[in-house]
């Protein structure tokens, strides 16, 4: 290892250790598929009355507009970013909140800006986990040189990767961590509950514009990618797991960008070379060792909060709802700590076991050797004693999808 790669190991390590904090707080990103009200068609991002003119007319309403090559693909205002994905789909990213009613208003006040735009534009954001109306090849991919590189990289792999990108719409909450140990064991417990959180947010019954015939069809768009940088992070379940073990799988993933402010859109497309490689004789920007933390996307990953991944876009209700599950499950620390001995056996092999169950058989799957209900109500039960009386009634949707034993792809 040279001295560079070792300094960058060590700037990860440090950029970890300042994310720990003695707050509470939560993250919340909601990524929202735009279609034609008048037939259901998907929303392209150049077309007129498109994805880029309802940027457009929102963007008097932020405090900072971001283009790339003169085409807007951003906005930003206190505690709010609104950005597009490859296919257009349009994710808010707002927090750190302390409450879900926090989140609940600042998504109201989001909509009531968007809301007119759409109406204008003939527009609907139907919130589901995957676009009803098209294939994913066939969507238009957005402007942005990134998407172009991770689409004709990630594409070669596994057409799985063209549908990620392009068709699904996810729901991710962020939650703070108070120490190494602390964002170790919140890292492992999402990891382990992941499989059961897609199966309670469930939302996509259309794939390809073909009706799903299983279940989970996001959560098998993710496992028919190549592996090395998705789903569980190998060596992550393991207790001793470490800052520095997380350093290391990120400075040995594929790159496939680098910032380049010299280059065409700002980055600059390396294919295979690996972190360590392109950076073995430099030290990294905190602005490189973020985009080398962007570029992976597993069922939860660290920054400066622990990121948790497998919740299909829902409507408002449910997303505020599984919001408040995560907030209850993550900050109760009788509740983690029962989750973390509970599922003290479950190891990498068994989660691919469960996602693979859970996509055959939903509900009546058996996961880590119990029924799957089990475990869903396990987490009703566990958040509904981490919980405030404010987040037990924002719970509610959700507990009535898990005791029906439903989800909202089969309602």
């Amino acid at each position: 290892m040279t001295e560079a790669q070792q300094r960058n190991r060590e700037n990860l390590i440090a950029y970890f250790e300042a994310g720990c904090k003695t707050r509470s707080t939560l993250g919340f990103e909601l990524e929202h598929i735009l279609l034609h009200r008048k037939n259901g068609a998907p929303v392209s991002y150049t077309e007129a009355g498109g994805v880029r003119d309802v940027l457009e007319r929102l963007s008097p309403h932020y405090r900072k507009v971001v283009y790339e090559d003169g085409q807007i693909i951003g906005l930003v205002r206190c505690y709010e970013t609104v950005t597009i994905e490859p296919a257009g789909q349009l994710e808010i990213s707002a927090g750190p909140y302390e409450t879900t009613a926090e989140v609940e208003k600042a998504y109201a006040d989001f909509r009531r800006l968007l809301d007119p735009v759409l109406e204008e534009f003939g527009l609907y954001a139907p919130l589901v986990g995957y676009n009803p109306s098209s294939k994913a090849a066939d969507l238009e991919l957005v402007p942005k040189h990134r998407y172009k590189f991770m689409s004709e990289f990630l594409g070669k792999q596994a057409y799985s990767a063209i549908c990620m990108m392009r068709g699904t719409a996810s729901l991710q909450i962020s939650v703070d961590y108070t120490s190494e140990e602390d964002a170790l064991r919140k890292l492992r417990v999402a990891e382990k509950i992941a499989p059961i959180l897609a199966l309670m947010c469930d939302n996509v019954a259309v794939f390809e514009r073909e009706p799903v015939q299983g279940h989970l069809a996001r959560t098998g768009v993710w496992s028919g990618m190549w592996q090395d940088r998705v789903g569980t992070i190998p060596g992550s379940l393991d207790p001793a797991y470490s800052f520095a073990d997380y350093a290391d799988y990120i400075m040995t993933r594929e790159a496939i960008l680098v910032p380049d402010a010299e280059a065409e859109g700002g980055c600059r497309f390396v294919g295979a070379q690996t972190f360590d490689e392109i950076y073995a004789d430099r030290i990294m920007t905190e602005e490189e060792l973020e985009h080398a933390l962007s570029m992976v996307w597993p069922d939860a990953r660290i920054k400066q909060f622990v990121e948790i991944r497998p919740a299909d876009a829902m409507p408002p209700t449910h997303s505020f709802a599984y919001t408040a599950l995560i907030r209850s499950l993550f900050y109760h620390e009788a509740s983690l700590k029962q989750l973390d001995a509970e599922l003290a056996s479950v190891d990498f092999d068994a989660i691919h076991t469960a996602k693979d169950a859970l996509m055959l058989g939903g509900y009546s799957a058996e996961v880590y050797g119990r029924p799957a209900a089990f475990w869903a109500d396990m987490l009703i039960e566990l958040a509904r004693k981490g919980a405030s009386e404010e987040d037990l009634a924002f719970l509610e949707p959700l507990v009535q999808l898990v005791e029906a034993r439903q989800t909202l792809a089969r309602q």
